[in-house]
């Protein structure tokens, strides 16, 4: 039952990420609608829902259960963004952003993934130690103007431009793996760091 209800708040965050993603695409003006995606993000730290690259910075510092919750959130996520993404026709330019994207090199899908990544970390982890959501409004729209990739919102544009096609999947693994990266990667520096300050002191 608990493992349900866990998967249940993943589905619930991948609808919230599709919101953001929905209010992005509808304005004209790309920096108000980056920062209004940030409500899909404050939707999930203040529910406390299941993203899976809120998640993925925190696997190392877990056990099993929660590495396996992680995973699945993956494709509660998705299951949240295809019940979202059908429920509306596809928005503006989604179909000619979406063909942009997947016209990027794999190296650099990943790379930017992993920025991406690294960004998230940052927004949830300042949101769960100083209960602000300031990050959030800050690095959110960041990642949105550079261009980096987040494998849930990506998954509702592509889903929203109904492009099921094998490059569109090998696509959101890239960015899947890229986001997993970059929301260790920081982690893991930060606590190297640590170390290193404590072994000289």
């Amino acid at each position: 039952m608990i493992r349900i209800a866990e998967f249940i708040k993943s589905i619930l965050a991948g609808m919230a990420i599709s919101l953001g993603g929905a209010v992005y695409l509808s304005c004209e003006n790309k920096y108000v609608g980056a920062f209004f995606f940030c409500v899909g993000l404050i939707t999930v730290v203040y529910f406390g829902l299941n993203l899976y690259t809120g998640k993925v910075g925190y696997v190392l510092d877990n056990n099993k259960t929660f590495f396996i919750d992680t995973v699945l959130s993956v494709f509660g996520n998705a299951l949240g963004c295809l019940a979202f993404a059908f429920l509306k026709s596809p928005i503006n330019n989604v179909v000619s952003m979406v063909a942009t994207k997947l016209e990027k090199a794999p190296l650099q899908v990943v790379f930017d993934g992993i920025l991406c990544g690294v960004l998230i970390f940052i927004c949830v982890d300042v949101f769960k130690k100083k209960n602000t959501v300031v990050a959030i409004l800050f690095c959110v729209p960041t990642f949105i103007l550079c261009g980096f990739e987040h494998s849930i919102a990506d998954m509702f544009y592509i889903f929203n431009a109904r492009n099921f096609s094998g490059k569109a999947f090998l696509f959101l693994l890239l960015v899947v793996l890229g986001n997993a990266v970059g929301g260790l990667i920081f982690p893991i520096l930060l606590k190297l760091y640590n170390r290193l300050i404590k072994s000289k002191n």
